[in-house]
């Protein structure tokens, strides 16, 4: 959501096998060359309208951006980490998977509010793929509450007619902060600027610069000085500040955001996500922060879709952890006290995909080897336990049912360098994944 508060074989194989093994190998490397040659980015918009009981996907257009800003290597184009409420595979002609990447969107969460019972509503959505000429179709997926997949949405890819269109998207300056490397083998942060005028530019640069600090100062991201890299577009908006729909004031604003998203005050998002996508398509990113010109509190985040905070609130240091906690690495929300739109977000008779939530329906597929022998699960919320891992319940928007790593959470409470030792872990693996 996204509120706040290797072995060897133990027998030689047969000649025959052997002979098959080597020709997979061989296939597989092929694929691995094609991919290491690609130069373009493939930008593929796509809008998901319905209600509660509909989730559908319609393409809009695909194209060609003209700027190469690639920023994973051929090693790791398939996402295997399986986490998101949605994924988007690529596939070769003889279906081989040559791309996947999992998100979780603004609808995923729309769909279980009361608005969804009776409203249809319509969202932006859109995913870059690095081209490589073998690719030939397009699948898209939803994960149920079960957490079976269901594909949603298979077309083909045109090679001859995606290649001739190239779209130029709007150019604007970028600004490099922090580069350890090349993108390929870095995690690339990129800042938007929301709500900032051509004058405000200056203090743009300043919010950026405090945010990388609030980052780069917490743990776990301390330890990978060298493995994050961060750059800004530098985009104005034509008026300073962002939308406040309850109070009758809308703003001129780069990517169109607003707070009281879905009803509810503090949830500050945009609706305009191919703007992000044109914005953000000046430089390489594996994240997206987009920082809003405001001293409200408020913010979002979703994963493998964008973190959106205010800048200028007395607990901005908070508020970029945890978004990015959502947002970067599927961290769920671990309260369940606070006001929120959705409702019975998850099921209590399948693991939730999130890492640090759990319903015990298999802990072992969660933070279990974090925990010692002595702590009972579930855990007591009695002092002598509330600064250890154990499962303690109350989370993912539920009192009971549901299970959370630590008493108490940067993805719980308003804490600022506060992550419990399970949300550590998912961080660091995110991070490893991105740069190595």
């Amino acid at each position: 959501m996204h509120l706040l508060p290797g072995r060897f074989l133990r027998n030689a194989l047969p000649m025959k096998n052997f002979g098959l093994l080597i020709a997979v190998c061989c296939m597989l490397i092929g694929q691995l060359a094609a991919q290491s040659s690609f130069r373009q980015t493939l930008r593929v918009d796509f809008s998901r309208c319905g209600n509660a009981e509909l989730d559908s996907v319609a393409i809009e257009k695909m194209y060609f951006i003209r700027k190469n800003i690639i920023s994973i290597d051929s090693m790791h184009m398939v996402d295997n980490i399986n986490y998101g409420a949605y994924k988007i595979e690529v596939f070769s002609e003889n279906g081989i998977c040559l791309f996947r990447r999992g998100y979780s969107s603004m609808f995923n969460e729309w769909k279980t509010s009361d608005e969804a019972k009776t409203g249809f509503q319509y969202f932006e959505e859109s995913v870059l793929i690095p081209w490589y000429s073998n690719m030939a179709k397009i699948v898209f997926s939803y994960r149920d509450k079960e957490n079976v997949w269901h594909v949603q949405l298979t077309a083909n890819i045109d090679n001859n007619a995606v290649s001739k269109t190239i779209i130029d998207i709007p150019e604007y300056p970028v600004k490099d902060f922090q580069i350890k490397g090349e993108p390929t083998q870095k995690l690339d942060i990129l800042f938007i600027p929301e709500g900032y005028t051509g004058e405000q530019m200056d203090d743009f640069v300043i919010d950026c610069e405090n945010t990388i600090k609030y980052i780069m100062q917490s743990s776990p991201y301390k330890e990978f000085s060298n493995a994050i890299s961060f750059r800004a577009v530098m985009a104005p908006s034509e008026e300073s500040g962002t939308d406040f729909p309850q109070y009758d004031s809308l703003k001129n604003t780069l990517v169109n955001s607003t707070f009281n998203t879905f009803g509810t005050e503090r949830y500050l998002t945009t609706f305009s996500y191919h703007k992000v996508m044109d914005v953000a398509s000046n430089a390489p990113a594996d994240h997206v922060v987009i920082l809003v010109n405001t001293e409200d509190y408020g913010g979002s985040g979703f994963y493998n879709f964008y973190t959106m905070v205010a800048a200028n609130n007395m607990y901005s240091d908070f508020l970029i952890l945890h978004e990015m906690g959502h947002s970067l690495s599927g961290l769920a929300d671990e309260y369940y006290t606070s006001d929120v739109a959705v409702q019975d977000f998850y099921s209590f008779e399948v693991e939730p995909w999130e890492p640090n939530i759990t319903t015990l329906v298999d802990f072992s597929t969660k933070w279990d080897s974090l925990v010692t022998d002595t702590i009972p699960i579930p855990t007591p919320a009695r002092i002598i336990y509330r600064k250890l891992t154990g499962a303690f319940e109350g989370g993912g928007y539920s009192a009971t049912g549901i299970y959370r790593p630590a008493y108490n959470c940067t993805m719980k409470s308003v804490v600022y360098d506060g992550f419990c030792e399970a949300c550590k872990a998912a961080i660091r693996r995110t991070i490893l994944w991105y740069s190595k």
